[in-house]
């Protein structure tokens, strides 16, 4: 990733309902909207409270952040 670049969103699965799939466009018009971050971390605490604890788990690198439903092991997006 090049810090000039602004972030990617990759949406890896189907929302599960209608709350779920109005947080995701949430989540890409923020993505969208935001400018190129050194650090992706600086993003993190804007997508936890669009997606937040106990329902959803949202961990982050430098790089990227990663955001998973509590009871699914698989990712449900990538920011990068």
């Amino acid at each position: 990733m090049n810090p000039a670049d602004p972030p990617h969103l990759l949406i890896e699965q189907l929302p599960q309902d209608a709350a779920e799939a109005a947080c995701l466009v949430q989540l890409t018009n923020l993505v969208a909207t935001t400018d190129p971050l050194p650090d992706l971390r600086d993003l993190a605490p804007a997508v936890r409270r669009l997606f937040p604890e106990p329902a959803y788990r949202v961990g982050c690198g430098g790089a990227h952040i990663w955001l998973a439903r509590a009871n699914d092991p698989q990712r449900l997006a990538l920011i990068c």
